[in-house]
């Protein structure tokens, strides 16, 4: 196997750290004082990728603290700051980002004791004073830039404003807590659209939530694997309507008729079951062979699945509107597979 290609990262001063969990202090709190630092680098030059002084900022989902916040942290001196303000932010960034003196009055927390931080990276590497480097960009926003040089933003790095805005909007969706039922259909002429909803089966069950799966081409009698791995886990409701693969049916209206069976007792389930997940193993055959409408289903759907039902929809040939209609999908694409390549068939506990 190849070694990944390790991505490219320029030099940098600092990194702030701020609590936006919202337990120490409101989100909105943080956010701005984000968005604070990311105006104070602007104004300083300490936004620019080429300069080697330039401050990092990050929002942290929880540093652990829960009280006195907003709770700032700035390595590498690992010195952790409570109740920033956006006025106590701008003396932390004036005096200790700019003239390297920490703000003592609001330190409540040193990872080092004082005088054996890890010393400042750009003394480090002798990149020159941060006072020198900032005349240098000073007297660089004077001058015109033509097309030859090179860009501040490198293609693997976000400036400071897209990660302030990136990080907002994380925030908010936290904030917002919205959750629903999910529509999840896996498609493709791929493998692994059936494994794949097996896999987010396992990991609801996991979790005590009520799980159900209807299979409506495979054989009413089959034993796979998964089948038998639903019974000994226990709790799991598996139907089986189908009588065979579509493409070695012996008799289509059977077939049909059998799909049609499967989506009346899956409609049933979706209305009484009562289910955290439901699985319609194959569900997308009966759509793209026009056995039902899809147009009729997907009303039957919008105006009866229960809000908090996550639905997942598996087989090739997703028809567009279902695609549409649904809240995640995942194409299965094959770029190698072991029958093809080297005539291996279908082995027991990998395909079935």
């Amino acid at each position: 196997m190849d070694k990944p290609t390790a991505p490219s990262m320029r030099a940098y001063g600092r990194h702030i750290l701020i609590c936006n969990h919202g337990d120490c202090a409101a989100p909105e709190l943080g956010e701005a004082l984000q968005r604070r630092v990311a105006e104070l680098n602007r104004q300083s030059g300490l936004n620019k990728l080429r300069n080697p002084h330039r401050v990092k900022c990050s929002l942290v989902d929880c540093l652990g603290v829960c009280q006195k916040g907003p709770i700032v942290v700035v390595y590498p001196e690992g010195i952790w700051y409570h109740s920033v303000d956006e006025a106590t932010l701008e003396r932390i960034y004036r005096e200790h980002i700019l003239e390297g003196r920490p703000v003592a009055d609001r330190i409540f927390h040193r990872l080092y004791p004082p005088g054996q931080e890890p010393a400042y990276p750009p003394h480090v590497r002798g990149d020159g004073p941060l006072e020198a480097r900032l005349e240098e960009d000073a007297q660089a926003a004077d001058e015109p830039t033509t097309s030859a040089e090179t860009p501040d933003e490198a293609p693997n790095e976000m400036p400071d404003e897209q990660e302030a805005t990136a990080a907002a909007v994380r925030a908010a969706v936290r904030r917002a807590r919205k959750k629903k039922g999910l529509v999840i259909v896996n498609t493709g002429t791929g493998k692994g659209k059936t494994t794949a909803a097996l896999g987010v089966m396992t990991r609801a069950w996991g979790r005590n939530m009520k799980v159900g799966v209807i299979q409506f081409l495979k054989n009413e009698h089959a034993r796979f694997g998964e089948i038998k791995a639903a019974e000994r886990m226990g709790g799991i409701d598996w139907i089986n309507t189908g009588d065979g693969w579509t493409w070695t049916s012996d008799d289509m209206d059977e077939t049909e008729a059998r799909a049609r069976h499967g989506w009346a007792v899956a409609q049933e389930r979706i209305l009484h079951g009562g289910y955290d997940l439901l699985i319609l193993d194959e569900f997308t055959y009966p759509l793209h062979y026009g056995w039902l409408d899809v147009n009729e289903v997907l009303a039957w759907l919008e105006a009866h699945k229960p809000p908090m039902l996550h639905l997942i929809i598996t087989g090739r040939y997703a028809p567009q509107n279902l695609i549409d209609f649904a809240d995640l999908v995942t194409e299965m694409r094959e770029i190698k597979h072991p029958f093809h390549e080297q005539g291996i068939r279908a082995q027991a506990g990998i395909e079935y």
